[in-house]
């Protein structure tokens, strides 16, 4: 699928054999919480006058990357993306781990050696964030494999000590909230069991 000014992005089939790929290479209900990015980044983007098919993609895809590492998520991610030419939502997979361009507040994060902290630099260098970026870092934030709100979003994803990085997240929900006019929750996707991806879960309950 094509996007003017945005490139190719996966449609929605392509997405979801993405999402199950991932799965099949990592089981588990971390694959959840893509797919409630990206359904919730597309009940959201009329309101925020943006594609609702790039939200969709962008979210989904965001941490697709998991399936091959959960330290760098964002540099496989990126990766994986990339090879197939969606080079709009591979940038997404690597801003959805950096709210802030300032590689210093993520040291107790992620372990970068120099090659990937120089490769990063040029990247916050040459981009400048969208609404799409914004949205997708801020809505990795709020799910596990469900919704869990800000507050324990960071608590379990930033830890307790990196208060530049917490206040960010907060300005990013005051951001949306004020841009939507109304509350989050308002936006959420229902779960169906039955359907994916919750379906790929049945062995394990």
């Amino acid at each position: 699928m094509y996007k003017k000014g945005f490139g190719n992005i996966p449609n929605k089939d392509k997405i979801i054999n993405y999402l199950e790929e991932a799965y099949k290479a990592r089981p588990g209900r971390w694959i959840a919480r893509l797919f409630l990015v990206g359904k919730t980044a597309e009940a959201m983007a009329e309101d925020l006058g943006l594609d609702k098919d790039l939200a969709f993609a962008c979210g989904a895809l965001g941490k697709i990357g998991l399936m091959k590492s959960n330290d760098k998520d964002f540099l496989y991610g990126y990766k994986i993306l990339r090879d197939e030419a969606y080079f709009f939502p591979a940038r997404l997979a690597l801003s959805q781990a950096f709210a802030i361009k300032d590689l210093g507040l993520y040291e107790n994060l992620y372990k970068l050696d120099d090659k990937e902290k120089k490769f990063l630099e040029n990247f916050f260098y040459k981009f400048s964030y969208t609404d799409y970026d914004l949205l997708v870092q801020y809505l990795y934030m709020i799910f596990s494999d469900e919704y869990i709100g800000l507050s324990r979003g960071m608590d379990l994803y930033l830890g307790y000590d990196n208060d530049k990085l917490r206040q960010r997240y907060i300005d990013l929900e005051a951001y949306f909230k004020g841009k939507l006019g109304q509350d989050i929750e308002l936006y959420l996707p229902k779960i169906k069991k039955s359907k994916f991806p919750y379906k790929l879960f049945v062995k394990e309950d």
